[in-house]
């Protein structure tokens, strides 16, 4: 396996702490890192609409019995990961580690017996990753500690050939979301400190050094910030007020703003209209319709990732699968006409829609039978889930 080891690059000899100083800075003059990105509200957004996302979901576990998916006994990490985190908020971490550094790792401590334990998410600024000396395998580091492969989950967001970190988005983006921060400042500083009204006083005389020093102090005081922007101003001896201020819309500080929010959400194929509220959604015309198309473009690439990291922790033949029905539920009326022509159609059983609704199976096993069509009734909206309305 040598020969797949792909030659360092210059830049992959520094260690975590000096890239961050090197490229954290931009043109726009501000330091970019997963700390200061979060600041930007379209970002923090971002991160935390598909975050959430995903954490809310259930999340089961199968089994692949000659071709059939059936149902397997949630391992304990599944229902808890590790005594400190609901999995809520265990799978949020791990989804946001990927959003921001493109990276996550996942201690896994083992009993006795080999088997999981203990989950728990590593910050991946600690972690560094690098080939083994003759290539053959990986080595990972823990705040300069190796760690046993088989006691970190690895998951790379977008990679390179050969690489074997994920490019971080934040670090990738950070011209975009510098320009964010600092017009976020801009507009801050534009009201905080009553920019509207700036501009020179012109005093048709010679004044002292000292004469100016005060004129402007006096100015200042009673003409900065937001609550003298509206207060009458005073001149004397002559002096008169020449404006130079530049409005907001001059600037096109809105339409920057505006802007970078969309390229936020183009970074994380986020629809636009869901991190700001003056953009009309165009994905689909209803909610039902919008839902899917974030859970296809959105969420399903994130998610296909932890199924397939995670499987790798379970008995041969059996994977995990994060549920995104759950996300897609339509109306009540929709959905029991949906389940009605599935009862009728025979291709599920009351139980089975029961299990949908998060209800028990119908006493005595008649839920698990199914229904023949019959001919009679239609697509209305009656409950198909109790076994009178489904039929006797």
């Amino acid at each position: 396996m040598a020969w797949f080891r792909r030659e360092k690059r210059s830049e992959q000899t520094v260690t975590l702490a000096e890239m961050g100083s090197m490229n954290g800075n931009t043109h726009a003059g501000v330091s970019v890192t997963d700390d200061s990105a979060l600041r930007l509200n379209v970002l923090y957004s971002c991160v935390d609409l598909i975050a959430s996302g995903i954490a809310s979901l259930p999340v089961d576990v199968y089994r692949d019995v000659d071709g059939r998916k059936v149902s397997a006994t949630l391992p304990t990490w599944v229902k808890s990961p590790n005594p400190y985190m609901t999995p809520f908020t265990f799978w949020h971490q791990v989804v946001s580690s990927l959003l921001l550094d493109g990276n996550a790792f996942i201690f896994a401590g083992r009993n006795d017996r080999g088997g999981i334990a203990a989950l728990v998410p590593i910050d991946p600024h600690r972690v560094t990753v690098d080939w083994a000396t003759d290539g053959t395998d990986v080595v990972y580091r823990v705040d300069g500690k190796p760690i046993a492969g088989d006691s970190i989950i690895h998951i790379p967001a977008f990679t390179r050939p050969g690489d074997l970190r994920g490019l971080s988005p934040v670090e990738q983006a950070r011209q975009s979301i510098g320009l964010g921060l600092v017009a976020e400042e801009f507009g801050a500083r534009f009201f905080g400190q009553g920019t509207t009204l700036s501009g020179v006083v012109e005093h048709p005389g010679n004044p002292k050094p000292g004469e100016v020093a005060v004129m402007a102090q006096m100015m200042k005081k009673s003409r900065a910030g937001t609550k003298n922007s509206h207060s009458v101003g005073i001149l004397t001896g002559g002096a008169t007020w020449k404006s130079i201020s530049v409005t907001p819309e001059q600037a096109q500080f809105l339409e920057t703003r505006r802007f970078q929010n969309l390229q936020i959400a183009q970074l994380y194929r986020v629809p636009p209209h869901m991190v700001d509220p003056t953009v009309q959604s165009s994905w689909g015309s209803g909610v039902e319709e919008q839902n899917k198309f974030f859970v296809d473009y959105t969420l399903l690439p994130w998610i296909i990732r932890l199924e397939q990291a995670f499987s790798g922790l379970l008995p041969s033949r059996q994977y995990v699968r994060f549920n995104v029905d759950a996300r897609l539920r339509a109306k009540t009326t929709e959905r029991y006409s949906a389940y009605r022509t599935a009862i009728t159609s025979g291709f599920m059983s009351r139980d089975e829609v029961r299990a949908l609704e998060d209800l028990e199976p119908i006493p005595g096993g008649q839920g698990a039978a199914f229904i023949e069509p019959t001919g009679k009734g239609g697509s209305g909206a009656g409950n198909p889930i109790d076994g009178a309305a489904a039929g006797g």
